[in-house]
């Protein structure tokens, strides 16, 4: 299971597992109701210790996913190894109102998200 961390500016999600379509759509629920509970609108995804990869169709099904769960609002950014960025995700969610950018570094992620580290 991924770890949901209150960070006080964002909640930092990190992933240590195998890639599923199952465990990535729960995570994306996890979220929502974390953000909500703890009244948090800005969202870290660390996803480089995830092993495996999307298919395109998860991929597709995954931005969809997060359009129809996420508060407009709460703003994300991903970070996963380069060879497993495309923008397929991106541009599922954000096309449907999401604010969500994928990243290969933590920094610039952070610095999207408007978030000084310190």
């Amino acid at each position: 299971m991924p770890t949901y961390t209150n960070k006080r500016m964002y909640l930092l999600v990190e992933v240590h597992e195998l890639y599923s379509f199952e465990m990535l759509r729960e995570a994306v629920h996890q979220i929502a109701v974390h953000c909500k509970k703890e009244n948090l609108n800005k969202v870290l995804v660390d996803l480089t210790n995830m092993n495996g990869d999307f298919n395109i169709l998860d991929r597709y099904k995954i931005g969809l996913e997060i359009a129809k769960t996420w508060e407009r609002g709460v703003q994300v950014a991903a970070v996963a190894k380069e060879n497993q960025v495309n923008s397929l995700v991106e541009n599922v969610a954000v096309n449907r109102g999401s604010t969500l950018s994928v990243f290969t570094k933590i920094e610039p992620a952070l610095t999207w998200l408007q978030i000084n580290q310190e």
